[in-house]
């Protein structure tokens, strides 16, 4: 009984910080698309070197955090 509550909380616990890391990576990336724009008439370095680069590299890795999250704790289903 108690390790079913345990199972349930942790599988709670997983999907909230599934759902923080990839909504705050959204948030991210998109702030940092926002400030890069506009991206098509950029060359490389103007994009590396533009205000918005980082927080956008930022916002992606924290969505693939997020999405891979499960796998990071160790808890991957059978």
């Amino acid at each position: 009984m108690e390790n079913e509550i345990d199972e349930e909380e942790e599988e709670r616990s997983i999907l909230w910080m599934k759902r923080f890391l990839t909504m705050l990576g959204t948030v991210c990336a998109v702030i940092g698309i926002i400030r890069q724009w506009p991206i098509v008439g950029k060359s490389y370095m103007e994009f590396i070197e533009g205000d918005g680069y980082l927080t956008l590299m930022l916002g992606l890795i924290m969505i693939v955090l997020g999405i891979s999250v499960r796998l990071l704790i160790g808890q991957e289903k059978e």
